[in-house]
């Protein structure tokens, strides 16, 4: 009579995989779909009985951070026990999970204006002699516009 054996069963493992995609809000096979493999090895791995190979974790583990599945302020913790309960081969890459974990630099709206610099002396006098007093009109040497603004302008400069 042949006997068959079965795998033990990495419920804990399942679990965590199970909270992860349900909080990523997809199905196993829209996870699946995401991660290249087939929806047998994703529910494999919610079944404890399998492990995704070192880049699938990763991927699975970026999409999770994106996506905010992790609980706020404890990503670091809960992507390091992940991994562990994974059983990887490979050490958790340090660099990599400081890159994804760490938050975005701010981008600034409006580029920094530099300090005022005080006009030199030719400028302030070329500055000064250009100003018209509020009795006389100013000289316009050249002006571009239409027929209708050049009717326009015409009653209200000159009107």
């Amino acid at each position: 009579m042949k006997r068959f054996t079965y795998a033990e069963r990495d419920y804990a493992f399942g679990q965590m995989m199970l909270t992860l995609r349900t909080n990523i809000g997809l199905t196993q096979a829209g996870l699946a779909d995401r991660l290249g493999v087939s929806r047998r090895a994703v529910a494999e791995w919610e079944g404890g009985l399998s492990y995704p190979k070192v880049e699938r974790l990763k991927r699975l583990i970026e999409l999770a951070v994106q996506q905010q599945a992790f609980a706020a302020g404890r990503e670091e913790e809960e992507i390091r026990a992940l991994w562990q309960a994974a059983r990887q081969k490979v050490l958790l890459d340090e660099a990599w999970l400081h890159t994804l974990v760490s938050p975005p630099v701010p981008a600034q709206p409006f580029p920094q204006a530099q300090t005022p610099v005080a006009p030199t002396g030719a400028e302030l006098a070329a500055f000064q002699s250009a100003r018209i007093s509020s009795s006389s009109r100013p000289v316009v040497k050249a002006f571009c516009c239409t027929p209708s603004s050049m009717s326009c302008l015409r009653r209200s400069a000159f009107g």
